[in-house]
């Protein structure tokens, strides 16, 4: 028994042969486009020809559109040089001790943690507040007195209310500035460790990995660690 033929089927050779067959270069250069305009002088009517003025505005179209191109083209390269050295701007810090907002610590029971408060106005008195991360109570606090505008650079011993080693965990800071009768939640920034960097394509921002798992932007590193 033959089998009816069907007119259109391409075998699997037929398409590697046609994927691998080499295409014609579709790109309209200047001397490409001055070789086909050439062609439409020679080849135009003698009895309305083309005028000069008609001829210059092509080409003026076809040079700006040109320069258009090879400037996106210039930007193109220098946004890609700028992803690369944001990148190893980055790598760089791997591994490194660097202080960033909303840092859960952990200490081994006793150990000294490290921190910054970013001040951005005066007050009349600055406080400190050490969180455990998962219960949210107050282990400890210090009074750090009236601040004007700067950065306010701590540290916590470890220790609780009662004077003896807070238990090992992870731990907060929290601050509040007081000003008169108004009360308001001051930025801190607590020490970690980059553990990982990472580009994001859609934000167009390098971010990094922090040793409590968080991913955050790089331009909220504001301090190293020394």
């Amino acid at each position: 028994m033959s089998l009816p033929s069907i007119d259109g089927i391409r075998t699997m050779d037929d398409l590697l042969a046609e994927r691998n067959r080499p295409r014609a270069n579709q790109d309209l250069d200047r001397n490409a486009f001055l070789k086909l305009f050439t062609t439409q002088l020679q080849n135009q009517n003698p009895l309305d020809p083309m005028e000069n003025a008609a001829f210059v505005a092509q080409l003026a179209q076809f040079s700006t559109l040109e320069a258009t191109t090879l400037m996106s083209n210039s930007m193109s390269d220098f946004v890609n040089s700028q992803q690369s050295e944001k990148m190893l701007r980055g790598a760089n810090l791997l591994g490194k001790q660097v202080f960033a907002p909303e840092v859960s610590m952990y200490q081994a029971g006793g150990s000294r943690l490290d921190g910054v408060i970013s001040v951005d106005q005066v007050l009349d008195n600055l406080t400190l507040y050490v969180v455990d991360a998962q219960s949210g109570q107050i282990v400890n606090q210090m009074e750090l007195g009236a601040q004007t505008q700067g950065a306010v650079e701590f540290s916590w011993n470890g220790g609780a209310f009662d004077g003896e080693a807070a238990p090992a965990g992870s731990y907060l800071f929290r601050a509040v500035g007081y000003q008169g009768d108004t009360t308001q939640e001051i930025p801190v920034n607590s020490q970690t460790r980059i553990t990982g960097v990472s580009w994001d394509a859609v934000l167009g921002q390098i971010f990094v990995e922090i040793e409590d798992g968080r991913s955050i932007a790089l331009s909220e590193i504001t301090h190293l660690s020394n």
